[in-house]
C-alpha cells in the first residue's frame, strides 16, 4: 500500500473529460492555485473536486495556496518570445513600447518601477530567463535579455538586488482568505512566509473571518531558513517550494535545503509536502524520465509526506498519467524506506520532547514494531495525534479515528494515514469496539491481528492523549 501522499493542482487539464475522476480515484489531495484564474472559475474547480470525491468514495482536502507578494507579468495575448540579446521594456498594464522594442510586457506591480535600478538582474518563469535592467525610468525599465526564450503571461517576476517591503499578506490574498472561508477549503497554503508572525497574522484573519483552518507554510524566501524551528513551531505543516528556492538561492543549493527542511519538519512532527517540477517533462512527454523518478523516491527516502505536481495536472498533456507514475513511484519507494524509531530526545529535540502526548506517540509506535502488529490506531480531534504518529510509524498503517469531516480530509496530506469518520461513543470501550468492527470490516483486519490504540481519556478533548491501549482482534 502507497504510504506517501499525493497532491495535484487543479488547472484546465483535469476538466476534460473524465479526466478529474481518474486523478481523484488516485491522488490524497488537490491544491487550488490563487495565482490563477478568477473567484468564480475557482469556485466551480471546487465544486467538482467536491462532488467527484463523493462519486469515488474518497474525502479529498482542497489546499488554497495564495498567492502572497510574488511579482507576475500582467496578461497579454499569446506567447512573447525573449529572444536572447534583444531588448524590450517592462511597462505599466495598457502601455505600449517604443518603436525599437523588441518586446513590451505588461508589468502590474507599481514598486517594481519604483525600485528598479540599471544592473539589476530580473528573472522571469522560475529563473528560466534572465534579463538585465538597462535603463530605469518611471513607469518604464529597459532591459536586456541575457538568456531568452518563450514568456506566456502571469508568469513570475524575480528581481535580484531590489530591496522592496512588503507585507506577506496583499490585498489579493485578504479577498481569497474571505473566499477559503465561506466555501471550506480544508486548509491555506502560505506563499513567501519569512518569519513565525507571518503565519500567526493569516490564521489571525482566518480565525476573524470565521474558519479554522490550519496554514501550512511554503519555504521559499532566504529569511524561512533563519527561523524554520520557529516556523515550524506556528504552522500546520510546511512546503518546500522549489521553485522559487531555487530561483531565491541558486539551484545547486535546493537538495541541500530540500534535506535540511525535511529532517527539521521530522523532527518537529510536522507534515512536509516537497513540490515543484516533480515530474515536469510530462507536462508534454508521456512518462517521466530517470532523474525524476529518482528525484521523487530520494525527496520520499528525506521524509516527505507528501509530493505535489503543478503544471504537470493542471495544464499539462498528459495529466492523469503523470499523477499514476507519481504513485508507482511513490509505492515503490515507499516500499524501501526504512525510518528508525529512536529516542524521543534524539527523534525531535527538546522542542516537543517531554509532553505526555509525544511520549505515548513514540511509545505506541515502537510497541507496535516490537509486537508486529498490524495497525496503530489514533484517537485524534484535532489531528495532533495523528500527525505525530504518522512521522513515527516506519511501515505500519496508522489509521486516524475521529467524528470531525474536515479532520478527516486534513489526514490526506499525512504519510501513511487513514482516515476513519465515526460517530458519537458514549464510553471508551463503545468506541474500541466501534473502530475493532472497522479494522475487520474496511481495512481488511483478520482474527489474531494485533492493533495498538492511543486515546485520551476522557474522549474527544483534544490534545489530551494519555492511554496506549494493544488489542487483539
Amino acid at each position: 500500500m502507497r504510504k506517501t501522499k499525493i497532491v495535484i493542482t487543479m488547472g484546465p487539464a483535469l476538466l476534460e473529460g473524465d479526466r478529474l475522476a481518474s486523478a481523484l480515484a488516485t491522488a490524497d489531495a488537490v491544491r487550488l492555485n490563487a495565482s490563477h484564474g478568477d473567484l468564480e472559475g475557482r469556485l466551480d474547480a471546487l465544486k467538482r473536486v467536491r462532488a467527484v470525491s463523493l462519486q469515488v468514495g474518497r474525502r479529498i482536502p482542497v489546499l488554497l495556496d495564495l498567492q502572497g507578494p510574488k511579482w507576475r507579468v500582467g496578461a497579454f495575448d499569446g506567447i512573447l518570445d525573449l529572444a536572447q540579446g534583444s531588448e524590450g521594456v517592462f511597462v505599466p498594464p495598457g502601455g505600449e513600447g517604443g518603436a525599437g522594442d523588441a518586446w513590451t510586457v505588461p508589468l502590474p506591480h507599481p514598486e517594481l518601477f519604483e525600485g528598479a535600478r540599471a544592473g539589476q538582474r530580473w528573472l522571469l518563469d522560475d529563473g528560466n530567463l534572465e534579463l538585465a535592467v538597462t535603463v530605469a525610468a518611471p513607469g518604464r525599465v529597459r532591459a536586456r535579455v541575457v538568456t531568452g526564450g518563450p514568456l506566456k503571461p502571469r508568469k513570475g517576476v524575480h528581481p535580484i538586488g531590489l530591496d522592496v517591503a512588503f507585507d506577506p499578506l496583499t490585498p489579493k490574498d485578504l479577498v481569497d482568505i474571505r473566499w477559503g472561508v465561506e466555501h471550506g477549503v480544508d486548509f491555506f497554503a502560505q506563499s513567501f512566509v519569512r518569519r513565525p508572525e507571518d503565519v500567526r497574522a493569516l490564521q489571525s484573519l482566518i480565525r476573524k473571518a470565521g474558519g479554522m483552518q490550519p496554514v501550512i507554510a511554503k519555504i521559499e524566501h532566504p529569511a524561512a531558513l533563519d527561523h524554520l524551528p520557529e516556523i515550524l513551531d506556528a504552522s500546520w505543516g510546511v512546503m518546500v517550494a522549489r521553485g522559487d528556492l531555487g530561483v531565491e538561492l541558486g539551484v545547486e543549493c535546493v537538495p541541500n535545503l530540500q534535506k535540511r527542511i525535511i529532517a527539521s519538519a521530522r523532527k518537529a512532527l510536522k507534515p512536509v509536502i516537497t513540490a515543484t517540477q516533480m515530474l515536469e517533462s510530462m507536462i508534454e512527454n508521456a512518462q517521466p524520465t530517470r532523474a525524476e523518478a529518482s528525484d521523487v523516491a530520494n525527496a520520499i527516502w528525506d521524509g516527505t509526506d507528501a509530493v505535489m505536481l503543478s503544471a504537470e495536472s493542471a495544464v499539462g498533456a498528459h495529466p492523469v498519467a503523470a499523477i499514476e507514475w507519481l504513485a508507482r513511484i511513490a509505492e515503490d519507494a515507499d516500499q524501501h524506506y526504512r525510518p528508525r524509531v529512536g529516542r524521543a530526545e534524539e527523534a525531535v529535540g527538546g522542542r516537543v520532547s517531554h509532553r505526555t502526548d509525544v511520549a505515548v506517540a513514540f511509545a505506541a509506535c515502537r510497541t507496535a514494531a516490537e509486537i508486529g502488529a498490524r495497525f496503530i490506531v489514533v484517537f485524534t480531534e484535532g489531528g495532533g495525534a495523528a500527525r505525530m504518529v504518522s512521522r513515527l510509524a516506519g511501515d505500519i498503517p496508522v489509521v486516524g479515528v475521529t467524528m470531525d469531516l474536515g479532520n478527516a480530509r486534513r489526514m490526506g496530506v499525512m504519510r501513511g494515514v487513514q482516515a476513519l469518520l465515526v460517530g458519537h461513543s458514549d464510553t471508551a470501550d463503545e468506541a474500541l469496539a466501534v473502530v475493532e468492527t472497522a479494522l475487520a470490516g474496511t481495512f481488511g483486519a483478520e482474527p489474531g491481528d494485533k492493533a495498538v490504540f492511543t486515546l485520551g481519556l476522557p474522549l474527544y478533548k483534544e490534545g489530551s492523549t494519555n492511554t496506549l491501549k494493544v488489542v487483539v482482534i
